[in-house]
């Protein structure tokens, strides 16, 4: 076999792996539950970039990168001028939002290469194989988890993904693959498109995500313009697409025919809820969260508030009566709308960055439409992007990094920059060194501190832990995550505030958690910050209505006059929560706090 066929076998091999392997790891654990997914795909995005190194080229023979590269490196660069100009607490923050915007221009760049030198197909279809893989592999991990549900009553089915409306996308990804791969010279046959996509489309209904409808509705249209007027391939193409887009919605309504079969079988009454089942649900607030993004990104239109900082924006803004009545009592990290959040974060110029590259890439679609792997990467990224527009999927990097092999696939054009070749190998060489030594420091430092993020029933384990973290408090990969472990062994008392306040000041002001903004809230009061107190406990009081009686507890046990004073400002709260909702909430008896679990 010639050394070109191993290289193509090389790039084959890592994009399968890509698309399958990430979103089928089970592991779960704190500070960061998805971070083994988001590892597995930047490792692989990085071995594929390496790949680029082997590809051969002519003497004096360019290699420019693609435009969709160009946008990952300018958004890197607008997240290192935030650093510079505005004040930030974390360099985690920074620092991985960069790594991973490099890590996709990287791979995009050197999978450019790839297509330019073996073509676009064979690497496409193995990387739909992986897709397809790994969507089967999670629905049937999805098998017992709807058992569990219609026996023993409700939970989420999500597979190994660990949220259903990012199981959905997955699952959607899956489809299309099959979808496409049907098509395709002894790759899936008939028959077992029908098994499959049938299948598929029964789990996405079984899933309970809205947004598998959003999916059928862009794929419906699409296929059916493909079917009318294509040629052979294409037409076959939107065929299969049409027929998936139709089953998808077809399952919504069979889905509960299956659930009762189910339940004879299993002698249970559960329901397993569908998307169509929760259609009419409430959705308020993620438009108060799309209002309070909109209102942030008038307030700091140029460069935002920073990457990172929604978190404590939206705690800030959820104290208005028009915002505190829709409540959840959850920390919402992200605005649920990705070009809101990039707008509210990032401002002008980070948002224009992406959209200007996606949009690229789609008017290429638009020019080569006629191309069945173009199309097929149209369909996959229109999953990506529409359910960016009510959640944040591309935020972690085993959806990131599929997402920019994707973009790719639908356009090769690159600016002409005169790039040798021998350059860019250079290039993905060093960048891939480095970045496949954030892999195992990465690895290790989650390794290390996943165990003591939460204290132990012994003092002396508690205070070996503590040191622990403590040492890596300014390591600039984990410096937010160890504090936040820190920021979980504070108890609000006279003793050692300085650097107690110094980690929960900078941990609240990033991402404010219930149990965190009532301790320093104490501290502050302790410390003769009144003013700065009430504003914490007010803010606090209105965004966690279910952490009542945990407030209460917790400055009830203080017979300092200062903290007692803070108990207005939740009774307040409590107030206008009776008074606006159904719900009636009463003030606990005075007894030992136990603090809440920080919402993740």
């Amino acid at each position: 076999m010639p050394f070109s066929s191993y290289q193509l076998r090389l790039y084959q091999g890592l994009l399968f792996l890509l698309a399958a392997v990430p979103c089928g790891i089970p592991f779960r654990w704190d500070p960061n539950p998805v971070f083994p997914s988001e590892l597995a795909a930047f490792f692989f995005c990085v071995l594929i970039t390496l790949a680029g190194v082997l590809v051969p080229s002519e003497r004096g023979e360019k290699s420019n990168p693609p435009w969709v590269s160009l946008m990952w490196i300018a958004f890197a660069g607008v997240i290192g001028l935030q650093t510079l100009v505005l004040s930030h607490g974390y360099s985690t923050e920074r620092l991985y939002p960069v790594i991973y915007a490099l890590g996709a221009a990287g791979a995009a760049w050197s999978l450019a290469r790839a297509i330019a030198v073996y073509g676009a197909e064979r690497l496409l279809n193995m990387f739909a194989w992986g897709l397809l893989a790994g969507a089967i592999f999670n629905s049937g991990l999805a098998v017992p988890q709807i058992v569990q549900l219609i026996q023993d009553g409700p939970r989420l089915i999500f597979g190994n993904i660990g949220q259903k409306n990012m199981y959905g996308h997955y699952l959607a990804w899956g489809l299309a693959s099959a979808a496409y791969l049907v098509t395709q010279k002894d790759e899936l046959p008939k028959w077992m498109f029908w098994i499959v996509a049938t299948w598929l489309a029964l789990s996405l209904a079984f899933c309970g995500s809205r947004s598998p409808f959003l999916y059928a509705l862009a794929w419906l249209p699409a296929g059916l313009f493909l079917w009318w007027r294509g040629a052979e391939t294409l037409r076959e193409f939107g065929k299969s697409l049409t027929i998936a887009a139709a089953l998808i919605i077809l399952m919504q309504f069979l889905a509960p025919v299956v659930n009762e079969l189910l339940q004879a079988l299993l002698k249970a009454k559960n329901d397993v809820p569908t998307g169509l089942d929760r259609i009419d649900s409430n959705g308020s607030r993620r438009l108060v969260e799309w209002q309070k993004a909109w209102i942030t990104f008038l307030n700091h239109p140029w460069l935002g508030i920073g990457w990172g900082a929604w978190g404590s924006q939206s705690i800030a803004l959820q104290v208005r009566p028009e915002f505190a009545i829709s409540s959840e009592s959850v920390l919402f990290t992200h605005a649920h709308n990705s070009i809101l959040n990039l707008m509210a974060e990032t401002g002008v110029i980070g948002t224009s960055m992406i959209v200007a590259g996606i949009t690229y890439a789609y008017s290429q679609v638009l020019r080569a439409w006629r191309n069945p792997a173009v199309m097929f990467a149209a369909a996959l990224g229109a999953v990506s992007i529409l359910h960016s527009l009510v959640e944040y999927p591309l935020w972690y990097f085993h959806f990131l990094g599929p997402f920019a092999v994707i973009l790719i696939f639908m356009q090769q054009g690159a600016p002409r920059l005169a790039f040798p070749a021998s350059i860019a190998r250079m290039s993905w060489a060093l960048w891939g060194g480095v970045a496949l030594g954030l892999c195992v420091l990465g690895g290790q430092l989650y390794l290390k501190i996943y165990p003591i993020m939460d204290p132990a029933g012994n003092e002396k384990l508690n205070a070996s832990r503590i040191a622990t973290l403590e040492s890596m408090r300014n390591n600039p990969l984990i410096d937010y995550y160890a504090e936040h472990g820190l920021s979980n062994y504070i108890v609000a008392s006279r003793s050692e505030m300085d650097w107690k306040l110094a980690i929960l000041r900078k941990q609240n002001a990033l991402r404010p958690y219930p149990g965190q903004m009532t301790d320093q809230a104490v501290l502050e009061a302790l410390s003769g910050n009144q003013a700065i107190a009430h504003q914490l406990i007010r803010q606090a009081a209105f965004a966690y209505p279910e952490s009542f009686d945990y407030f209460y507890q917790t400055l009830d046990s203080f017979k300092e006059p200062e903290i007692k004073a803070l108990l207005k400002d939740v009774d307040e709260a409590r107030e206008f929560f009776n008074a606006k909702l159904d719900f009636k909430i009463k003030r606990p008896a005075t007894h030992d706090a136990s603090e809440p679990k920080a919402e993740k």
